[in-house]
């Protein structure tokens, strides 16, 4: 019996690695895979000897990476993986922006109406374009028309046009 603790603490480090990767274990369960392989490891240069020891740590040196590049291989197609990565990437079409330089630049002195109460915060309408605004503090109110003052990186303030 004192034959198979080398090759079945091996074994379990391996399954133990292979199951970190689709287990959220906060690297737990890996960590005990790879202290089994390292367990079982030396376990194999006392019990079995040298050449069985060289296999055991060929094999970790070998079965780790592989068991990993298997795991990141399987992981998108499992039930969790499918749910924690990004399939569909936002598209500018579908209404979805991020901020860039050149998107607010030449707004300041352009005029446009209120579509939503500004208070201080509320969408207003230039050309157009919808675009998220504040006011300098004051409320004003919808159908009103309105002066953008200054553009501040993402963030365009207005104020009521006489």
């Amino acid at each position: 019996m004192d034959l198979w603790i080398p090759v079945l603490l091996f074994v379990m480090g391996l399954i133990a690695l292979f199951l970190e990767l689709f287990v959220p274990a906060a690297g737990v369960i890996g960590g005990a895979g790879i202290i089994c392989m390292i367990i079982g490891t030396v376990l194999g240069y006392r019990i079995l000897g040298r050449a069985a020891g060289s296999i055991f740590l060929a094999g970790t040196l070998i079965g780790t990476p592989a068991m990993i590049v298997i795991g990141l291989k399987l992981f998108p197609k499992t039930f969790v993986g499918k749910k924690l990565i990004l399939w569909h990437s936002q598209q500018q079409e579908s209404g979805f922006t991020s901020y860039t330089k050149d998107m607010y630049e030449g707004l300041a002195g352009k005029t446009g109406t209120v579509v939503t109460p500004l208070r201080p915060s509320g969408m207003v309408m230039i050309g157009s374009k919808k675009y998220s605004v504040v006011t300098s503090g004051e409320m004003i109110l919808k159908d009103k028309k309105i002066k953008v003052v200054k553009v501040e990186g993402s963030r365009i303030v207005v104020r009521e046009s006489a």
